[in-house]
């Protein structure tokens, strides 16, 4: 399976199975951070092959808007801006979700660490994964509009090495 495949159903997997009411683009950013970082902290590779930006409030995925616009071109989601305070939150709208399995797309490591990211950030307002993520080294030790290093992934520990979730 190419990593674009798995880019667009990890995408999809976090809006159907975490939180849609707390999941805006911010913190649909976080998630494919923990996603792809944890998975190199564990096994030296990331999930979807994303690059990620130090960006003025948080590491962005490069191609974020890409595969985002990509995934609503295709009819797979809907996304819809809604107003906010004095700004705007996006919201995801799953459309068309397929017919594929997670199973034949995402390896069992893969699939577990979807599933111990949406458990431990399900409840979780973008605020507050905000501020998670910037106690961490990647987002510490990265130079803002800069690409961040997967080698500060060593430091992540919200969740642990899957050998270890039970």
């Amino acid at each position: 399976m190419d990593n674009s495949n798995k880019y667009k159903f990890a995408i999809l997997y976090f809006i159907l199975n975490c939180n849609n009411d707390f999941l805006g683009a911010t913190k649909l950013n976080k998630l494919l951070y923990y996603l792809d970082f944890i998975s190199y902290r564990d096994r030296g590779h990331s999930v979807t092959g994303e690059s990620y930006v130090n960006k003025q409030y948080g590491l962005v995925p490069k191609d974020i808007e890409n595969q985002l616009n990509r995934l609503q071109s295709e009819g797979c989601i809907k996304i819809v801006n809604k107003p906010y305070e004095s700004r705007h939150k996006t919201q995801f709208v799953i459309k068309n979700y397929g017919d594929q399995e997670y199973s034949d797309i995402f390896e069992d490591y893969e699939q577990k660490l979807l599933d111990a990211i949406c458990k431990q950030f399900k409840e979780w307002n973008t605020s507050m994964i905000v501020d998670q993520t910037h106690l961490e080294a990647p987002w510490v030790y990265s130079e803002d509009g800069k690409i961040v290093d997967y080698e500060l992934s060593k430091d992540i520990d919200i969740i642990p090495p899957l050998s270890k979730v039970a």
